[in-house]
């Protein structure tokens, strides 16, 4: 049978959703094991880092089924928040105030619909086993219940607050932001150095700022107090250029002397440092720049204005009036949105809070009793959370995602919660749970807010396993066992998703928790549209195949990013090929599965052995999540122990029971080995032949191997036996031999009890007429050549190099061998043409060394502890 990889990963692509081997079955007394499977974005097509990231995924879910585990590996989708929104308003180029909200949100929709039908297909093409009866998407009624109702129940503990403070703003996507959706970004920009006036007096100060527009919102003026050249300052007041303001100036030691002027302005608010001078110096919270990112009535001539144009207009007037003295060109990291990716401004906004910061302490202590993979990934969440000064803003001014279930009184502001029975409610369409507010009888309107889209996301545990809905599955699935996501988004996911566990259950999420890396342009950079460097992986798969793509996400190593190798995929495909010809060879030689008979020879004993060493290391390997060790020494043992030297081995006896045993045996053990890698050709390899023998009705619900033989003394005898072999058949293709061609005479020389027994094995791969195993024989070993390390004497002896190269040049070869001993011994103290003496070490010299026997007419090879004599 030929293997069209087309084909056969096609059609097993659509018998597994028959056979339904992917659904979980919750009345299994199978020890459960559960996936938090990250829900992708429904956004767009695949992308290369996507389709690696979730294939690694598919990886644990296949060999746990095989380990012997109930898998609990949800299909899913995020379908909430600002990454479909601002698709959707490029798309149809428009913002979400151009059309009717719940228009919008429809629209919003719809475009999810197209993407997840595009992306269901893609993971399948894949080969990815996720169970479709566990389906959800974060829009559906029933999760954003859950997302309500947890609200409710936080707000219920007074951990819910609404109130007016800074926070992070896109004014492209006019929403407020987490700290942690803030990415930051280094950008060109210029250092303005700007004439302040000395109120009452001549003397001017110069201040350099790279935000010229935020002058109509300055509240002071600060210098550091050891800053002896700007003492005279404290105290004084100082006239802001173009808008006139008056401000006092401070001294305040976290000032930068060395930073511009050493002179800073504090405005409301230009970055974090503004921000924190506000708290601490009581700072009036002057708004000088709107939702929309435009200057307000603060501005005067600027208003309404983009930040951007305010700024060259305020540089240009200042130019004209002296008032700026130079511009220096600055590199400076910025904060943008992590969507759009547009600057974000601090704004004073009425916003929604949870409180977070008390529980800091407790995530991480949680934090130790998780097992992260790789270990040091935690480091991350605990500086992220050591960081932390803010609570958690989470209502953002968007349309397409969870509405936050209150109303507030028109009249008196009185917050009325939804009611748990109500959920899943929209206060903007819904009726609240009273008629008028209940504290002044006003009206109550629906809040427009809706939650921040890590809300959702992080009771993905909870939802999974069914908090709130089914108490015996939430007993029997909760903390769930593994977390698996990219390291970008520790900040956020992975640490709301302890947050809000801690508080709700008193219990950790999950236990297990692994981190993989980003996929980089082949060159290494980062890829984006902007940079033309994206990788599309259909295009792969299409002429690859999803094998070969697997084994290329095998490669790519937890925890590091990993720039993509498209050799890695050509080698997979030609792993399969490999693997198709040995499990072909195999079947024709073998027949059917042999019971173990009662002697094996010691080449079976030893490959066995080997095997089961794979078998344990690799087992090992990936109980960590470590594949790319475990398929490492999968395929270095598959290609290169038991293709390259086992099979020649018992070629000349397959017939015998032994053989037949340990092909079938080990043909099996490496298919179930990679069948959580190479999904359908393993399958198509089982189906074709293992099927019949061992009755399950597919290899990935077959057992992971476990009964292997460990035999250490086998393995030492089995070495030799290979090495001599593996050096009999070099030495024939060195003369130009067919490796089936016979010989007259093999005689191995050294310690023959490792090849006791392996005799007609030797024999049989070798083609040799006779075959003389002796202990000692008169060979004598002769130096042939004497060869200098140049790189190594020269960087130690420089000027002397040239004569001590010379020298051993001309070391006769009489003297050749004497002088090997001593090197052996510790050392040659070699005398130059002039006299003078210098110590050579063994790393020095590497000494070529001949065997000479009386017999002319045989040649003699070297292999390991081993000499032999072969004749033709």
């Amino acid at each position: 049978m030929s293997y069209d990889r087309h084909e056969v990963e096609k059609r097993w692509q659509d018998e597994w959703q028959k056979l339904k081997l992917h659904h979980f079955d919750f009345e299994s007394e199978k020890p459960v094991y559960s996936i938090d499977n990250p829900p992708p974005y429904a956004s767009g097509s695949l992308h290369l880092g996507r389709a690696t990231a979730y294939t690694l995924i598919d990886f644990v879910a296949r060999y746990k089924r095989m380990r012997g585990y109930e898998v609990f590996f949800p299909m899913c989708f995020d379908v909430n928040g600002t990454p479909i929104e601002v698709r959707v308003e490029k798309k149809l180029g428009i913002t979400k105030k151009d059309i009717d909200r719940q228009e919008f949100i429809r629209k919003c929709s719809e475009f999810a619909d197209e993407n997840i039908e595009l992306m269901t297909k893609e993971f399948k093409m894949l080969g990815h086993s996720p169970d479709p009866t566990l389906y959800y998407r974060t829009d559906m009624p029933e999760y954003r219940k859950i997302t309500q109702m947890s609200f409710l129940r936080l707000y219920s503990k007074g951990l819910i607050y609404k109130g007016e403070a800074p926070v992070n703003w896109c004014p492209r996507c006019m929403t407020a932001l987490a700290d942690a959706e803030v990415e930051y970004r280094d950008r060109a920009t210029k250092l303005n150095h700007i004439r302040f006036k000395v109120e009452g007096e001549d003397e001017e100060v110069t201040i350099a700022t790279t935000r010229p527009e935020l002058l109509c919102t300055i509240q002071l003026v600060a210098v550091n107090p050891e800053d002896e050249s700007k003492s005279r300052l404290v105290g004084k007041k100082l006239k802001t250029p173009v808008f006139g303001k008056v401000v006092d100036v401070v001294e305040d030691e976290k000032v930068d002397p060395d930073f511009g002027t050493g002179v800073v302005m504090i405005c409301t608010i230009g970055d974090k440092d503004d921000l924190e001078w506000v708290y601490k110096y009581d700072l009036p919270l002057e708004k000088g720049i709107d939702e929309e990112g435009r200057m307000t009535s603060l501005a005067g001539k600027y208003e309404g204005l983009s930040t951007e144009d305010a700024k060259q207009g305020i540089i240009e007037d200042m130019k004209k009036d002296g008032l700026l003295i130079k511009q220096d060109e600055l590199e400076q990291s910025i904060g943008v949105c992590w969507r759009c990716h547009t600057p974000i401004e601090f704004l004073q906004m009425e916003q929604w809070f949870l409180k977070m910061l008390d529980f800091k302490n407790d995530i991480l202590k949680m934090s130790e009793e998780l097992n992260w993979y790789p270990e040091f990934m935690k480091l991350r969440l605990e500086d992220w959370i050591n960081s932390l000064k803010w609570d958690w803003v989470i209502s953002r001014q968007r349309y397409f995602a969870t509405p936050i279930p209150v109303w507030e009184c028109a009249k008196c502001a009185e917050v009325v919660p939804a009611e748990e029975g109500q959920c899943y409610v929209d206060p903007t369409i819904d009726d609240p749970p009273v008629p008028k507010c209940p504290k002044c009888g006003g009206a109550l309107e629906g809040c427009e807010d809706v939650f921040d889209t890590w809300m959702d996301s992080s009771i993905s545990p909870l939802y999974n396993t069914f908090w709130l809905r089914d108490n015996k599955k939430f007993e029997k699935l909760f903390p769930m066992t593994l977390r698996p996501q990219a390291h970008d988004i520790i900040r956020t996911w992975t640490f709301y998703t302890m947050l809000r566990s801690r508080i709700l259950t008193d219990k950790k999420p999950w236990h297990d928790i692994m981190i993989h890396g980003y996929i980089m342009a082949p060159d290494g950079k980062p890829m984006h549209t902007s940079l033309g460097n994206i990788i599309d992986p259909i295009p792969i798969l299409e002429e690859h195949g999803s094998d070969a793509f697997r084994y290329y996400t095998t490669t790519c190593m937890l925890g590091k990013d990993s720039s993509f190798m498209h050799k890695e995929v050509i080698h997979g495909t030609k792993l399969c090929t490999k693997l198709w010809n040995i499990q072909k060879y195999i079947k024709n030689a073998v027949g059917g599965k042999v019971e173990k008979p009662g002697n094996l020879r010691p080449v079976d004993r030893w490959i066995l052995s080997k095997y089961g060493k794979v078998v344990e290391e690799a087992t090992e390997h990936l109980d960590k999540y470590e594949f790319n060790f475990a398929v490492r020494e999968v395929e270095q043992f598959m290609w290169h122990q038991f293709a390259d030297h086992y099979m020649e081995m018992v070629k000349h006896r397959i017939k015998e029971e032994g053989a037949r045993y340990t092909l079938y045996t080990i043909g099996y053990g490496i298919a179930r080995l990679l069948a959580p890698f190479v999904s359908h050709i393993t399958e198509e390899v089982y189906q074709d032949f293992y099927k019949e023998f061992e009755g399950e009705k597919s290899i990935h619900i077959a057992p992971w191997p476990s009964d292997v033989l460990r035999d250490e003394e086998a393995e030492e005898k089995g070495e030799a036996v290979k090495d001599a072999i593996a050096a009999v058949r070099t030495w024939k293709a060195s003369k130009g031999l067919k490796l089936s061609s016979e010989i007259s005479f093999v005689e191995i020389v050294g310690d023959i009890d490792k090849l006791a027994g392996s005799e007609a094995d030797i024999l049989g791969t070798t083609k040799a007429k006779e075959l003389k195993l002796v202990e000692e024989e008169d060979i004598k070993e002769e130096v042939e050549e004497i060869r200098p390390n140049y790189a190594l004497i020269g960087t130690e002896f420089r000027d002397k190099a040239k004569e001590i190269l010379e020298t051993l040049k001309n070391i006769p070869e009489a003297e050749m061998t004497g002088f090997a001993v001593e090197l052996e011994k510790g050392g040659v103290k070699l005398e130059l043409k002039n006299g003078e003496t210098v110590n050579l070490t063994k790393d020095m010299v590497d000494v070529k060394v001949g065997y000479a026997h009386e017999d002319k007419e045989l040649e003699i090879i070297k292999a390991k502890d081993l000499v032999i004599l072969v004749k033709e």
